[in-house]
């Protein structure tokens, strides 16, 4: 800290004295690198508190269903914790097939497996199924 410090007053004094005293146009610039680097420190700081603050402390939430035709599972509430993975199995029964996997009311196409990647909110997944023709 004490070099850190030191640079503020030699810049202080460059800017009372003016650039050409005391050998201070080698600092010339050095304040908007300086001025960054808090930037990125506050920045820094900012996404530290966000991600260990509220967001990690509390568990997240993904309600899966499935509609008559097959399964899901797991099936009902599954809690995470932040920037988990949690995988979906989608099941047909017999003489069904998948028709649509809805992830938060998007469509992902037919598919029998799901995956949430590093989870930061609560989602819904739900499993339709459609007979299969006769």
């Amino acid at each position: 800290m004490k070099t850190a410090t030191g640079w503020v007053v030699a810049l202080m004094l460059c800017a009372l004295l003016g650039m050409g005293a005391l050998g201070c146009n080698t600092f010339k610039g050095m304040g908007k690198d300086i001025e960054k680097g808090g930037e990125g420190i506050q920045n820094a700081a900012e996404n530290t508190q966000h991600r260990h603050g509220h967001h990690q402390s509390q568990p997240y939430t993904i309600t899966a269903s499935a509609e008559s035709g097959g399964s899901i599972s797991p099936s009902g509430s599954t809690r995470i914790s932040y920037g988990s993975r949690q995988t979906f199995t989608i099941t047909a029964s017999t003489g069904y097939h998948v028709a649509d996997v809805l992830v938060d009311g998007k469509s992902e196409g037919a598919r029998t497996r799901y995956a949430f990647d590093n989870v930061t909110d609560n989602h819904t997944i739900s499993a339709l199924f459609t007979a299969n023709p006769k």
